[in-house]
């Protein structure tokens, strides 16, 4: 037991330490960077600001206030257990794409439907169906969070921030983020599965390649501004394909928390009537219209749990009724 709390210790300063030069990270040193620019941006274009820039873009009201201490604190918990939710999504993932590939090749009589090298047109159908396949599933997971009794608690902690800061993104409770985990190994195991029985091969370094490529132009272009005081919007048509970090912050706001669930693209919201497109800047509330029932950092972890049990009690007390 000890010598697995100093492997998870160990590993939380490494990527701790490593996080600057990571580009899967938030905080690469190039996405702080182009947060900075696009901040720049919305500085000037949409801000009528006495501040100096960098005191506009890191005020201490927000960035010293309560609810964001919070928020660095439950980041850095998070990611000290983060191992173990993610040791669960790689095996998931990997058992259910070899299942999925050897029931459906064994029902074709012990073959797949094609045997060749992956060409370009393959390893990028790949890549954009693997990526599509996951973004779909963050829409659905954040979208059922919302909807169901039972889940809804565990998300709310998410939204109770009082202020946003970049690191608001993990302001998630560790449920969340195994059901998410869990949620897209499945379904992109499901796709992988599938996509090997039509495409007999596996993946090389081209497809991780690609696959990564998609999610360093999404951190690119300003992702850390979702979860800031900056509006900055896309406007159209763009913002009919993308969520911009307006979109989202407006996700926020407790009248307008019923839409624009996805992360990278918009059009799963615009299939599913989801989608808001504001007109031009926007004033946006933050938090939970009840105020904040996570506002210290041991009701942050608790409460979550306690609510989402009593939730799945009524239901059943009803079920019992009924």
């Amino acid at each position: 037991m000890l010598d697995t709390l100093q492997n998870m210790l160990w590993n939380f300063l490494e990527v701790l330490a490593e996080t600057p030069f990571n580009y899967t990270e938030r905080f690469y040193l190039l996405y702080v960077s182009t947060f900075i620019a696009f901040g720049y941006v919305g500085f000037r274009v949409n801000h009528n600001s006495r501040r100096p820039f960098f005191k506009f873009l890191f005020p201490r009201e927000i960035y010293l206030h309560r609810s964001a201490v919070t928020d660095y604190l439950i980041y850095l918990i998070n990611l000290f257990i983060s191992p173990v939710t993610a040791l669960f999504g790689v095996a998931l993932n990997t058992a259910t794409s070899l299942a999925v590939a050897n029931t459906l090749i064994n029902f074709n009589g012990g073959q797949p439907l094609v045997v060749g090298e992956w060409n370009y047109t393959v390893n990028l159908a790949f890549i954009l169906g693997f990526t599509l396949i996951a973004d779909f599933t963050v829409y659905l997971v954040h979208r059922l969070h919302h909807q169901l009794d039972v889940l809804w608690p565990i998300h709310a902690l998410h939204h109770s921030a009082e202020v946003m800061t970049p690191v608001t993104l993990f302001r998630k409770h560790p449920v969340w983020n195994f059901t998410a985990n869990l949620a897209t190994a499945l379904l992109t195991g499901l796709f992988q599965g599938v996509f090997i029985f039509v495409f007999y091969g596996t993946p090389d370094y081209t497809v991780l390649l690609g696959i990564s490529t998609i999610y360093v132009v999404y951190n690119f272009f300003a992702s850390n501004l979702r979860h800031s005081h900056i509006w900055l919007s896309w406007g159209k048509p763009l913002s009919y394909l993308f969520i911009s970090p307006a979109m989202h912050q407006i996700h926020h706001d407790p009248k307008r928390m019923d839409k624009n669930y996805g992360e990278i693209f918009a059009i799963w919201d615009a299939m599913f009537g989801t989608l808001y497109i504001p007109e031009g800047r926007e004033r946006f509330a933050i938090g939970l219209p009840e105020g904040n029932p996570h506002n210290t950092l041991a009701r942050a972890y608790y409460v979550p749990l306690v609510e989402s049990f009593r939730a799945a009690l009524d239901k059943l007390h009803i079920r019992r009724r009924s």
